[in-house]
């Protein structure tokens, strides 16, 4: 039975609901401060913590809920002679309930522009960690509640068996959540303090990567296995240092897997930089076709026309939407996954015949801006993770070929090998180095990824650009040609524009090999290898 709840929050988020449930059943309700204040404003006495304990609340609040008779009430075995003794000798009364979330900070924290350091210090909680580790660590006999979602559960469970809501299995649930909420928030104190060096003046200097940095996750499930059979694999939604809507989990079909994830994650990365009505074909983790169009319909098309043969087995993803029409093009190929924006209750009646078929709803593309972009690329290491800012030049701006592109050539690209080095130079980025693309305005006509020299990743692109009929046909390269003979065999495959990095010894070689073959050739000053 639940004789005394100690509620303090920072949330109130249905604190009243909650309140009103405890009184119903007789559960005296100690309080502090503002959670106090609002449930009084609602109708519910509390008892404050104040005449709880004796004590009074002192220090603009920072000393209130750190005494023997909270955390005592806490900590206590019922079942223990010793502890009933203890308890009773120093006026000690059990706590059956803690309902603690915490101050602000990492919402302060995110804004230190907009606050003063001291606002951010003042919301480093003291009393709420200390009371939600003491109850989760007495989880044998006190239920703690750190999310107001678990709200609805706790009044239910109460309503239904008064006498003995909670079991051990629903208390130790608790307890474990409760320990990963303070852990986190502690994390995100430790990280964000890390990023500060203090001087003998107390100012402060912001370093550019922190001294601590921490990953949280929350595992969304088990995978078959990982990168291959003989591999366990689970997937975690981030949820520190920021929250980021993952790929959803598949709507039909089989369960997903380690590499499903890798190439449904590989082909958003890309269409967050296309236009809307944009379709990437994946596979292996590399794109192997890429379109772009007035429908969704047509992008598709575009996509599997540029490499059809490598499309089968390869993850389809579209910005937009999937109307029946479409669904039924996309079911008469073999693709492990769909991916789009949205699919239309029609689509959905088509794909249902397809019962391995998996489909997945995208985190947002179309009308992504800057800031909701993902802030770091974890790249993994043996014991070790490396991290870095995500690769964002150029991206969800005008600036698609960075802000520094300049022209080296006699002959200007026209607009529409403009448009058409675009889509490559963004396809590019995403590739396996050495990457070059070969693109026209609509759609990739030959990719080569992931060689030891860009010759060959030229020479695999002219092949399979060789294989579609276009009238435009312009290369983008992740990084310099570093020879003229890239340019000799961009020649041959009839490419009229090329954009690289540049920066090479033989720049002035690569460039007059350009004008001489009335190629049109921009440097763009940056590269974007992918390893």
């Amino acid at each position: 039975m639940i004789r005394r709840a100690l509620i303090s929050v920072s949330d109130k988020t249905g604190l009243v609901e909650l309140g009103k449930a405890l009184k119903h059943f007789q559960v005296e309700i100690l309080s502090t401060g503002g959670t106090s204040k609002a449930l009084k404003e609602a109708g519910i006495e509390t008892t404050s913590i104040s005449d709880f304990t004796g004590f009074p609340e002192m220090m603009d609040g920072r000393l209130k809920t750190l005494h023997p008779r909270v955390h005592g009430g806490l900590l206590g075995k019922r079942d223990d002679p010793q502890h009933q003794e203890d308890a009773k000798s120093y006026g000690i009364k059990w706590i059956d309930l803690v309902v603690v979330n915490l101050y602000p900070f990492e919402k302060i924290a995110q804004s230190t522009i907009r606050h003063r350091w001291e606002d951010l210090v003042e919301n480093i909680d003291i009393g709420g960690p200390a009371m939600i580790r003491a109850g989760a660590k007495n989880h044998q006999h006190v239920a703690v509640v750190v999310d107001p979602k678990d709200y609805k559960q706790v009044i239910r469970r109460i309503k239904k068996n008064p006498s003995n809501p909670f079991d051990f299995k629903f208390r130790y649930q608790l307890a474990a959540r409760a320990f990963r909420h303070t852990a986190m928030y502690d994390s995100v104190i430790a990280s964000t303090l890390s990023h500060y060096d203090p001087s003998e003046e107390r100012e402060l200097t912001r370093l550019d990567w922190p001294r601590y940095h921490s990953i949280h996750g929350r595992l969304i499930q088990g995978l078959r296995y990982g990168e291959n059979p003989h591999q366990k694999g689970a997937v975690y939604k981030i949820t520190k240092p920021a929250e980021y809507k993952p790929l959803s989990d598949s709507l039909q079909g089989k369960e997903l897997s380690f590499n499903n994830y890798l190439d449904a994650d590989a082909a958003w990365k890309i269409l967050i930089e296309l236009p809307p009505k944009s379709c990437v074909i994946i596979k292996h983790n590399n794109p192997c076709g890429v379109g772009a169009g007035e429908t969704e319909d047509q992008a598709f098309n575009r996509a599997f026309e540029a490499d059809s043969e490598s499309a089968f087995g390869g993850v389809v993803a579209i910005s937009g939407t999937v109307n029946s029409a479409l669904a039924t093009k996309l079911t008469e190929s073999f693709f492990e996954i769909i991916c789009a924006e949205s699919f239309s209750v029609g689509a959905r009646e088509v794909f249902e015949k397809k019962k391995n078929l998996r489909l997945l709803l995208l985190p947002q593309v179309s009308g992504l801006k800057m800031e909701d972009r993902p802030l770091y690329d974890f790249k993994k290491l043996s014991g070790s993770y490396l991290v870095q800012d995500y690769d964002a030049l150029g991206a969800f701006s005008e600036f698609v070929l960075g802000p520094d592109v300049q022209c080296v050539t006699k002959r200007a690209p026209t607009k529409e090998e403009r448009r058409a080095l675009e889509l490559g130079w963004v396809v590019a980025k995403n590739l396996k180095s050495n990457a070059v693309v070969i693109a026209n305005q609509y759609q990739t006509l030959g990719i080569g990824a992931g060689t030891v020299n860009r010759k060959f990743a030229s020479q695999q692109a002219v092949q399979r650009a060789s294989m579609l009929k276009s009238d435009l046909r312009a290369c983008a390269s992740d990084g310099f040609f570093p020879f003229a003979d890239n340019i000799a065999a961009l020649t041959e495959g009839k490419v009229t524009a090329v954009v690289q990095p540049g920066g090479s010894v033989r720049d002035e070689e690569v460039i007059q090999a350009c004008n001489q073959a009335d190629i049109a050739m921009l440097f763009t000053k940056s590269r974007h290898f992918r390893h």
